[in-house]
Formats: structure tokens, sequence, C-alpha cells
């Protein structure tokens, strides 16, 4: 097995830590764990001292998707393997990711049908899920899910693109499978979580959901949305100008000519858009 590195993102996980941390241990061919500390106002940093791991402190919250950044930068290994500070993923299925690493540009955790469930989200990534579907025309079993891992030297080609918030494991997804990397999923099974509630707020994160559905197709296929855009303006200036023929004759009015040219406007701005994303998605440190 290749050597690979965990990153364990951690904000005010004190009282779930150290028995996260107990619990891994150190798996066969886990060369180092890092621990990223974002900002915690408890004592994270110092339980994951206590346990012998690597330790990155951000001096104040800057989220789950740049703890991620800050620990991809940091590892010294081929492979990567991501997962929660919050107990939430099993020692096993971190081996079992691990193991399928060196296969693939990133492995993927994916959580069946006896894992544990938020409901309360589940219409949002349920809507997430089925918009990255039409995305990527391929069928996702598992979006989000915060078990994965990746190439590194992969993964740092596209850490620009990459938010800093939770929507870090939605745009890699979408990434990964949009600029054709071999991505592969393996059945997991999450459990409860411990510590700390979740930070996830319904109506903000459903805005914030709203904003990524829109950045990600703009970004990843922008053409997929000024086209139609276009064609229905165009099909607008047409029926209207077939009823006008037909009710008071052949003629071209104004409004015609501003549904038509509205249509042929916006299919070039989606030409210089798709131009752009593609200079964006390639350009890297």
């Amino acid at each position: 097995m290749t050597e690979y590195t965990i990153i364990i993102p951690a904000y005010n996980e004190a009282t779930v830590l150290g028995d996260v941390l107990q619990k891994l241990g150190k798996p066969t061919g886990c060369k180092e764990i890092i621990v990223v500390d974002d900002g915690s106002t408890d004592t994270t940093a110092n339980v994951a001292r206590n346990h012998g791991v690597r330790v990155i402190s951000h001096p104040f919250n800057k989220g789950y998707g740049a703890a991620l950044r800050t620990g991809v930068l940091a590892v010294e290994t081929e492979l990567v393997v991501c997962c929660d500070a919050d107990g939430q993923h099993r020692l096993e299925d971190v081996i079992r990711v691990a193991e399928e690493a060196d296969k693939f540009d990133m492995v993927i955790g994916a959580r069946g049908k006896d894992s544990r469930k938020d409901w309360l989200r589940l219409p949002g990534k349920t809507i997430l899920g089925w918009f990255a579907n039409i995305l990527t025309r391929q069928r996702i079993p598992d979006l989000n899910s915060g078990l994965r891992s990746f190439r590194t030297t992969t993964i740092k080609k596209y850490l620009h693109l990459m938010p800093n918030g939770f929507s870090f494991s939605t745009t890699s997804t979408i990434a990964m499978l949009r600029m054709g990397y071999d991505v592969q999923h393996v059945p997991i099974v999450v459990q409860q979580r411990d510590g700390r509630k979740s930070t996830v707020k319904i109506f903000q994160d459903g805005f914030r959901v709203s904003m990524l559905i829109l950045n990600l197709t703009v970004l990843f296929n922008p053409m997929r949305v000024f086209i139609p855009l276009s064609f229905v303006f165009m099909l607008l200036g047409l029926v209207y100008f077939l009823l006008y023929w037909v009710v008071l004759g052949a003629d071209i009015t104004p409004g015609m000519v501003m549904l038509f040219v509205t249509g042929v406007m916006i299919f070039c701005l989606g030409i210089i858009c798709e131009q752009v994303s593609a200079i964006r998605r390639e350009i890297h440190s």
C-alpha cells in the first residue's frame, strides 16, 4: 500500500477529538496524521498534541475548506485521506478508503442506508445531488461526504477553485468528475455525530447552496445555462413575430428585435464565459 497522510480539520472538537484519535491510532500505511485546528477557542489543539499527531493551527476560524487546503499543502505523501473530527467516521471505513486511494484520483466514502441521516438537511442535499448528476452527466452516490482521498498532486492543481466553507467536498467532487479524473465510491456507514452540534443553518445555508449551484454551473459548464436561456429569448421573439403576423400582419417591432438580440447577446456571453472558465480551471500555483 502506498503511504498516505490523514487530514482531520477540527473546530472546537476538544470533547471528542481525543477519542477519535485514540480509535484511529495509526493505520497501516499511514505516514502521518495532521489535525488542522481551525481557530478553535477550546483545547482542541492541545488534545491533538497530547495524542502525538502533527497540529497546524489557524489564527482564527477560516472554514472547513480552508482547513483542508492548509492540510493538503502540508502533506509530504502522494496520497491524502480526509476525515471528520466529530466521530462520524469508523476506522474500518477510513482504511477501506485508504486501500483504494492509490488506484484512483479520488475515492469518496459513500454513505449507505444504514448511515445516520440529518432529515432537516435532506431536501437541500437531494436538490444539490440532482443538480450535480445533471452537471456531471452521471449518478453520484454521495456528493459531499467528508471521508475521501485524493492524489496530492492532482488536488493541488485545483485548490484555487475550492471554497473555504463546507462546500469544499461538493466542489471537489464535481471538479474531479468534470475534469475527467478517475473517481471511485466505496460504501461506508456514518455514525451519530459526537461533540458540538452542527453549525449548519437551514435557511442561511439553503441560500448558500443555491449560490453554489449557480457558481458551479458557471465554472464547470456555463453553456448548460447560457444556451437554454438564449434559446428562450429567441423563441419568445419568434412567437411574438408569428402572433403579431397572424393578428395584425407581418411586421417587425422593437420588442421582437429586443428579444432576438437579447438571445444572441446571452449566447455570445456564454461563449466568453466558457473560455474564461476554462482558463480559470487550468490556472494553478
